[in-house]
């Protein structure tokens, strides 16, 4: 128990800062479920054969690209997501450069 005011403000601050993540996690909790629910979505539109991640002309549906950026926040790497998805290596590359590019990350060594 705190003895005087100096450790009750401590205390104070500590729960201010704990409440603050807690509210911070449940945010970035429903962000990601609302990500997955629009993923899902993407998958199954009335304009896409269900499970289609590719355009007829071979380039990545917006569902495509949904994915391909789940993998990279997921930690795959260019050569996993070129041979998951079935794209050349310069195309993940350019599909993270613009992925990064989204998260206001400007390095290219996370995850290279």
């Amino acid at each position: 128990m705190p003895n005087n005011a100096d450790d009750m403000m401590a205390l104070r601050t500590r729960v201010l800062a704990l409440s603050k993540r807690a509210a911070t996690m449940a945010t970035t909790a429903q962000q990601l479920a609302d990500e997955a629910e629009a993923l899902w979505l993407d998958l199954f539109t009335e304009n896409q054969t269900p499970g289609t991640l590719k355009r007829a002309d071979g380039r990545l549906s917006d569902a495509g690209i949904r994915a391909v950026n789940a993998s990279y926040e997921a930690g795959a790497t260019v050569s996993e997501v070129a041979r998951s998805f079935a794209i050349s290596p310069s195309a993940a590359s350019q599909r993270r450069k613009i992925w990064l590019a989204g998260r206001g990350t400007d390095s290219g060594f996370e995850n290279a």
